[in-house]
């Protein structure tokens, strides 16, 4: 296991710094009794942050280093933005969302709050603006933008009866320029790019996923004129081969009012959404070359994004300027 750095907020506001190989754990002992002296009468602490460091003796220097500065220092710090150049999503963010599945309450977050903005959220502000630079080049319309393009934690569970507050699960969604970040019924998105992160299951994939009955018309419609450049397209022995079929979540058992049933677009006037995708490993994740792996795939859907998108009536650009 690594080592870490951890700056902890007490009770009374202060500032404590120390080394651990497992922070939270360490938080916990500290709001046990077991700690340092300095926290025990100043209880409860949380993780304020915390970063990885090379060896134990790395970060003792680091922790010597943080110990000399004031309080003003250190608040400075933590209130500065973090650098977003990618280096690699870690283990330690799959491990988060286990302990959050396990444990997934407001209280436990909150104590491990730093975990997840470390662990999860600081590399995917970076992966997102590492894959929008790529965009650039194949896709321009296409956009990434990290406070537009992370999904939030947090479960909208006004209708649920899962009382959970939060996701288990990181994603990202890279999206049309002129059409916005929306995504599903109640947004006029446009297609787009999309990665998901979580223990088990992570896969990138593209298209457009559960569009508002407006939206769904022109794609019909457009199914109806051009059908030969969509099939052209999915029915790609090469396309197939790398993403498989459309995702067939909600399709219609019968085709939508007014279109026969020996329509030539029968098969595909019944999907309600039109995206596809490929399985990743924890070895293409956990990759300091991810961005490019995502990049390359989305280079590869892109053709796929571009119908949808001129079928809304978003279309593509030649760059950004």
């Amino acid at each position: 296991m690594p080592w870490f750095v951890y700056l902890a907020r007490c009770a009374d506001g202060t500032l404590y710094t120390g080394v651990a190989r497992d922070a939270p754990g360490r938080i916990a002992a500290h709001n046990a009794g077991r700690g340092a002296r300095y926290t025990r009468s100043r209880r409860p602490v949380t993780l304020a942050h915390m970063e990885p460091a090379a060896s134990r003796a790395a970060a003792l220097r680091r922790e010597w280093a943080i110990k000399q500065w004031t309080r003003a220092d250190k608040e400075a710090f933590l209130m500065a933005p973090r650098a977003t150049t990618f280096t690699a999503v870690r283990p330690a963010a799959l491990r988060f969302f286990r302990q959050l599945k396990r444990q997934n309450t407001r209280p436990w977050f909150e104590a491990h709050r730093a975990v997840y903005e470390t662990e999860v959220r600081e590399p995917f502000k970076a992966l997102v603006e590492e894959v929008d630079l790529r965009l650039a080049r194949f896709a321009p319309e296409i956009v990434g933008e990290p406070r537009r393009s992370l999904f939030r934690i947090h479960r909208d569970v006004r209708f649920s009866k899962d009382k959970s507050p939060y996701k288990t699960n990181a994603g990202c969604w890279f999206y049309h320029a002129d059409a916005g970040r929306g995504v599903g019924g109640e947004a006029e998105g446009g297609a787009g790019f999309y990665f998901h992160m979580a223990p088990g299951e992570c896969f990138l994939g593209a298209g457009l996923w559960m569009p508002p009955r407006p939206s769904l018309n022109k794609v019909r419609e457009a199914l109806v004129e051009e059908l030969k450049g969509f099939e052209r397209i999915v029915l790609n022995p090469a396309f197939r081969r790398r993403f498989g079929t459309l995702d067939e979540e909600a399709m219609l058992v019968r085709l939508p009012r007014g279109y026969p049933a020996e329509h030539p677009a029968a098969r595909w006037l019944r999907y309600q959404s039109f995206s596809v995708g490929r399985a990743l490993t924890e070895r293409d994740v956990f990759s300091p070359r991810l961005p490019a792996i995502l990049a390359r795939d989305f280079e590869r859907l892109t053709p796929m994004v571009r119908w949808l998108n001129a079928a809304l009536g978003f279309p593509p650009r030649r760059s950004r300027l």
